[in-house]
This record gives structure tokens, C-alpha cells and sequence, in this order.
């Protein structure tokens, strides 16, 4: 992919807030693999995904972002704040750069601004381990995940 200079967000990044949200997402680096969890309540979901053994830790967490995008996308949700939180300051970094190399970040961002044509977004950063009932979950299932690529 060349490069993209977009200078227009459609969504909001808060690296400084530790608060609830409707998606937390986290990803991993296992000797099995690359793997993500979403924990979701508000949305009910509680997903698994392994990545494979060639995805780094910030892809794992950009796709578990994007995903947590596409499921508000695909439920149609409309007319709503969403907050997706992240224990990963790189992947919010990632997407917060006007300058875009990586496919991955372009995907993310364009189902970022999908989801943004009906709702407000903000990707908010939150101290992995701290205690987050969200995080420790979305945690479990990227644990999951992992125990998914050896089976």
C-alpha cells in the first residue's frame, strides 16, 4: 500500500481515561501464536479470534479494535456513544497519525469512519492489569483464542 495522508479523524482518542466502555478489546503474542479477545456487556459479545503465528502484538490489537467496529456496524447500532477501550498505546498512536503506510491501519480507520456516520467513537487507553472488568475479560478471551490455534 502507498502512502495515505489523512488529516480528518471522525473519532476521539483519550490516552489519559480508565473508565468503562462498551467494547474492550486486548491482544497477545503466545508461543502458539497471535491472538485477540472482545469483551463486550452493553453488546454481548464475548469473542475468541486467533491470528496466526506471523501477526504482531499492535496488528492483534488494531484488528481487535476494528473489529469491535464492525460488530457495532453489523447490529446496525445507531444514534450512540461507543467507547472501545485498549490497554495498547501503540495502536492508538497508530491510528491517531495523519501519515498511513499499513493496510491494517487504513481498514481500521475506514470502519472506525463507517461507524462514526451514526454514532460518536471514542478509543480510550486503559492500564492493562489494573483491575478493569472489561480488559481482564477481553483478556480471557484472547486466552481462549489462544488455546484455540493448538487444538
Amino acid at each position: 500500500m502507498g502512502t495515505k495522508l489523512i488529516y480528518e479523524k471522525t473519532y476521539r482518542i483519550s490516552i489519559n481515561d480508565n473508565s468503562e466502555g462498551e467494547a474492550d478489546v486486548d491482544g497477545a503474542k503466545t508461543d502458539s501464536g497471535s491472538v485477540g479477545g472482545i469483551y463486550s456487556e452493553q453488546l454481548n459479545a464475548q469473542i475468541s479470534v486467533p491470528f496466526g503465528n506471523h501477526t504482531s502484538v499492535l496488528q492483534t490489537e488494531l484488528m481487535g479494535i476494528m473489529l469491535g467496529g464492525r460488530i457495532v456496524a453489523e447490529r446496525e447500532i445507531g444514534n450512540k456513544s461507543i467507547r472501545i477501550l485498549t490497554d495498547s498505546r501503540s495502536a492508538l498512536l497508530a491510528l491517531d497519525r495523519c501519515v498511513i503506510r499499513s493496510r491494517l491501519i487504513w481498514e481500521c480507520r475506514q470502519t472506525l469512519k463507517y461507524v462514526t456516520q451514526k454514532n460518536s467513537v471514542d478509543l480510550c487507553w486503559i492500564k492493562g492489569r489494573s483491575g478493569n472488568e472489561g480488559n481482564e475479560r477481553a483478556d480471557e478471551m484472547a486466552k481462549r483464542a489462544a488455546g484455540m490455534q493448538t487444538a
